[in-house]
């Protein structure tokens, strides 16, 4: 009888070949299956401008607005510096005079909440023909 404890001389080992095969099926399977969905993207189609100016049929109504952000409305400084003075400004000048064109001519430095106010007021009096009054660059 042979009353000595077994003894094994092999190290327990974890067969590393088959957990590579099954995480490559596994990888295989989640590229497969998996949707690559596009972001959103904006469609946007920008403006064509004209070299030549066009002949306005009317005088514009000019709106002008300095670096400070104040407005100036046919020469006349708009008293005030909220939308509401703005609209009852435009409204006293213009009249009943909405399809007259209105030009915005801004200031490089000007705050852009000027400029958009100018162009909200304008949208809610009924003003259908907005220019914004831009320079051409020097050329070098």
């Amino acid at each position: 009888m042979n009353f000595r404890p077994l003894r094994f001389d092999d190290e327990p080992e974890i067969n590393l070949i088959s957990l590579i095969d099954v995480l490559l099926v596994l990888v295989l399977f989640l590229v497969l299956t998996t949707t690559f969905a596009r972001e959103a993207q904006l469609s946007v189609e920008l403006p064509q401008a004209a070299l030549e100016p066009r002949p306005m049929e009317q005088t514009p109504l000019e709106v002008v607005i300095d670096a400070k952000g104040r407005w100036f409305i046919a020469q006349r400084e708009v008293l005030g510096s909220d939308p509401a003075a703005l609209n009852r400004a435009l409204e006293q000048i213009a009249g009943a005079a909405r399809s007259q064109p209105l030009t915005i001519r801004a200031d490089g430095r000007a705050p852009h909440q000027a400029v958009v106010s100018v162009m909200e007021a304008a949208g809610r009096l009924g003003f259908t023909n907005l220019a914004i009054l831009t320079v051409q660059p020097e050329q070098r």
